[in-house]
């Protein structure tokens, strides 16, 4: 009976040190396919799977680095009209996005980015919300740096992380007191999912329409002509 007990409040003592279950956030990066010499674009959202508290954050950074076989590119100068969508998590009350993309493996290999909202206030996120979007990038496939056939990836840095800015991480979602002291007051652990980039085959240059009516023309009139040299000429009658 005392054994019995011993273990029953072992089980109670367990379960009152086990650490509640913690919310965090996840970035989705997108996936998409390219032929050699042309461009595509890929999503990157920001859901949060918080139920009873929801996530708060008034601030972000990012980092994306492509690794692959051979060199697909972020397209440089980075586009930031993505800010104006009404899916971007920081839609209505944006600071503006700052983008950058360098070169650190390869040309042009990584993606930075980062915002906070105008007002300082924080943005809840939870698991009733939809994905809210974090970025639309877009990436180019220079025909003498890709193959038909390449699978890159496209990843965060680093793949997870507790969300603060401690240590110098390029990724990170917190709150920012920027009205008083300027310090992080809090911070959301993240987790992502990498993305993929397929490289086609390039698709056929169709001819211009001009060009065919031309050589049909031409092939008409040759045709045409070789029908005359060919045609027996009539005999005239003999005048009496």
């Amino acid at each position: 009976m005392c054994r019995r007990i011993g273990i029953a409040w072992l089980a109670i003592l367990l379960a009152g040190s086990a650490a509640p279950a913690r919310a965090d956030l996840s970035v989705t990066i997108g996936s998409t396919s390219i032929a050699p010499g042309g461009a595509g674009t890929i999503d990157v959202y920001l859901t949060s799977n918080a139920t009873s508290n929801p996530d708060m954050i008034n601030n972000y950074g990012f980092e994306l680095q492509i690794s692959g076989p051979h060199d697909l590119q972020f397209s440089n100068p980075p586009g930031t009209a993505f800010g104006s969508s009404p899916q971007y998590v920081f839609f209505g009350d944006s600071s503006g996005v700052n983008a950058s993309v360098s070169s650190v493996n390869a040309a042009y290999d990584t993606f930075t980015a980062g915002d906070s909202t105008a007002s300082g206030n924080p943005v809840s996120l939870s698991a009733a919300d939809p994905p809210m979007l974090l970025a639309a990038i877009v990436l180019s496939a220079p025909t003498n740096s890709v193959h038909a056939g390449d699978v890159d990836t496209i990843s965060l840095v680093p793949l997870s992380g507790t969300g603060s800015m401690a240590g110098g991480t390029p990724t990170f979602f917190d709150v920012v007191d920027f009205s008083n002291t300027g310090l992080e007051t809090s911070a959301v652990p993240f987790t992502s999912t990498s993305g993929t980039v397929q490289i086609t085959a390039a698709a056929p240059v169709p001819e211009p329409a001009s060009r065919i009516t031309t050589l049909t023309g031409a092939i008409l009139l040759m045709a045409y002509g070789m029908g005359r040299r060919r045609r027996p000429r009539a005999h005239r009658p003999e005048s009496p």
